[in-house]
């Protein structure tokens, strides 16, 4: 896979994943890395998948982020630029999750409780996505079930799941960072086959 890097102030950046919904890029930003302040035509989601400390700048204001899950919704067209926050020693990962402008539209679809050992907390709510953190207690399973919009989940710590995919059942060892796309309408469900808890984020594209 390549990597794109455009002057050594900028984090390094490899492609993930893109479909006709999103394009998900790994950024590794080394000690001392700046973004140039810059606007994108279309909606971004930024994710920290590895502990330290960051600071993204949104207009006049910065918010820092220290551990795995945090997350920061730009806008469209809206400046932002993202810097590695004095005395950081090592590289910090994160996720840029682009909702590309031409995506196919989806038709609302309301939160549901969630099923027993699963508890889910949003982060954020607008007209244009849902991203809820998700934790699995040991042994906890949702019903299979689908979904009217498109869905990505992004794995924060790592375990070993039971995955079904219409009709096929695979049990995966999922590290941190791990992405899965999930089409809409598409009959899935996750279950916990570990010994201990998990969470990742379930990202509903509207």
């Amino acid at each position: 896979m390549a990597l794109a890097q455009t002057n050594p102030a900028d984090p390094i950046r490899t492609p993930i994943l893109q479909n006709d919904t999103v394009a998900v890029t790994h950024l590794r930003f080394g000690p001392g890395t700046r973004e140039a302040v810059h606007t994108h035509p279309f909606p971004l989601i930024l994710i920290q998948t590895t502990s330290g400390s960051i600071g993204v700048q949104e207009q006049n204001t910065t918010r820092r982020g220290d551990k795995i899950g945090e997350v920061w919704y730009v806008p469209t067209d809206r400046a932002h630029a993202v810097t590695t926050l004095q005395n950081q020693q090592k590289a910090i990962d994160m996720l840029a999750i682009a909702l590309l402008p031409n995506r196919p539209p989806a038709p609302a679809a309301p939160a549901t409780e969630a099923p027993p050992g699963i508890t889910r907390a949003t982060l954020v709510d607008n007209e244009a996505v849902r991203v809820v953190r998700v934790r699995f207690a040991p042994g906890s399973a949702e019903p299979i079930h689908s979904h009217p919009n498109d869905l990505l989940t992004i794995q924060l710590t790592p375990a070993k799941l039971g995955v079904t995919m219409g009709t096929e059942l695979q049990t995966q060892e999922r590290t941190g960072g791990y992405v899965h796309f999930l089409p809409r309408n598409l009959p899935h469900a996750y279950a916990n086959e570990d010994t201990k808890p998990f969470e990742l984020l379930s990202i509903a594209i509207k």
